[in-house]
């Protein structure tokens, strides 16, 4: 059996009671009452767009669930967190409408400590994987600041996320989309990735190119038909978006367009040529120290300088 370690996640439910005609509003937390107008901040800054409500109207990863992963601070004390967003409908049986007959979405949400996913060098995959299991307490029996819930993260997650890169995604594809991340957002178009959790995946190995510490400050999503200027950073997302983010579609290697994405992307091969993916990923999962998100010709990871 694989070795875990356990930490707990921080946890708000964003919804509509039944047949509510007011806004999505979080239903419950774990922190009480009290802290709701916080997490609802936070919770709505890591959704990219409105799905519709008729299932069948896009590819399937392009339906429910939207998974999303953010970045935030403690407002009590300033730690950084990593996030994860789940909107999905309502299972049929406990499924409700709002007053003009719409079904609403329930977003759940998740939030732990950089430091503890960091130790475990956990990836987008191992977070998804965490939380999806968790079940949120009844709206009606919130608990208060004591409610976190247990999360279990793998020991050791880098060998699964080799073999996705060397039998699945691809070194060059991943790398070189890795590398474009440094100069600005990035779209991705999917060809054949049918499953949100494929998305993920290939989004890991992706993030996985990159030293460790910008998991900080990276924000990702498996679909935003709408996304902002800089969020998320790297996303699945329309191919006609002119919006200024790069598109780089699956399997198609990108150009680097600066210095620091064409040096980045030397010193990853040699890592890699020197002591294979799995190696050259352990090198980059010990730069855990936070990186600021990246963007333009100049700066870039600290290991380049």
């Amino acid at each position: 059996m694989a070795a875990h370690r356990t930490t707990h996640a921080e946890w708000a439910l964003l919804s509509k009671p039944p047949e509510d005609s007011g806004d999505y509003r979080i239903l419950a937390c774990s922190r009480g009452p009290s802290w709701a107008a916080q997490f609802e901040v936070l919770v709505l800054g890591t959704l990219f767009g409105t799905p519709s409500q008729w299932t069948t109207a896009g590819a399937a990863a392009e339906n429910l669930p939207w998974i999303s992963f953010g970045v935030a601070r403690d407002p009590a004390d300033g730690t950084r967190r990593l996030s994860v967003s789940v909107g999905e409908w309502l299972p049929h049986e406990r499924a409700s409408w709002d007053s003009v007959g719409r079904r609403p979405v329930a977003v759940r949400y998740f939030a732990v400590g950089y430091e503890h996913v960091a130790a475990a060098r956990g990836g987008l995959l191992d977070l998804w994987e965490a939380v999806r299991p968790l079940e949120l307490p009844p709206p009606a029996t919130s608990p208060g600041a004591e409610g976190v819930l247990p999360l279990r993260l793998p020991e050791d997650p880098l060998p699964r996320l080799a073999r996705l890169i060397d039998d699945g995604v691809g070194f060059e594809w991943a790398a070189h989309t890795a590398a474009a991340l440094l100069a600005g957002p990035v779209g991705l178009v999917a060809h054949t990735s049918p499953f949100a959790q494929q998305r993920i995946g290939t989004m890991d190995a992706v993030l996985g190119l990159l030293p460790y510490g910008y998991r900080a400050s990276m924000t990702c999503a498996t679909w935003a038909p709408e996304p902002r200027a800089a969020e998320p950073w790297l996303c699945y997302t329309h191919p006609g978006r002119t919006d200024g983010r790069r598109l780089v579609h699956e399997g198609a290697v990108p150009t680097p367009l600066t210095g620091t994405a064409g040096r980045h992307l030397e010193r990853v091969r040699r890592l890699r040529e020197r002591d294979g993916t799995l190696g050259a990923l352990r090198a980059l999962a010990s730069f855990t120290r936070p990186e600021d998100r990246p963007g333009g010709a100049e700066g870039g990871p600290r290991w380049n300088r």
